[in-house]
């Protein structure tokens, strides 16, 4: 059985966000900038903990994969982003 879960990083022009997600692939199910996209980027991103210094998200993140038992693909860094919200 597959966990299909992650870290996942993620650049914004506000910062950079750090969430764990299960089926991030789904941020590449609709076209780029459609309004599906943007609402996929959204129910991911717009709750996540925000930083303005890159090296604090990194920490963070490698901190909090240490709180789940199985992390199939571990710490993901998604580069940029748009601000859909």
């Amino acid at each position: 059985m597959s966990a299909d879960n992650g870290i996942y990083i993620a650049h914004f022009p506000d910062g950079v966000r750090v969430i764990h997600a299960q089926a991030i692939e789904n941020l590449d199910y609709y076209h780029a900038g459609s309004d599906e996209y943007n609402k996929e980027i959204e129910s991911y991103f717009k709750s996540a903990k925000l930083f303005t210094d890159e090296d604090e998200a990194v920490k963070f993140a490698f901190q909090y994969a240490k709180e789940f038992d199985v992390l199939e693909y571990g710490v993901s860094d998604l580069g940029e982003l748009p601000k859909t919200w």
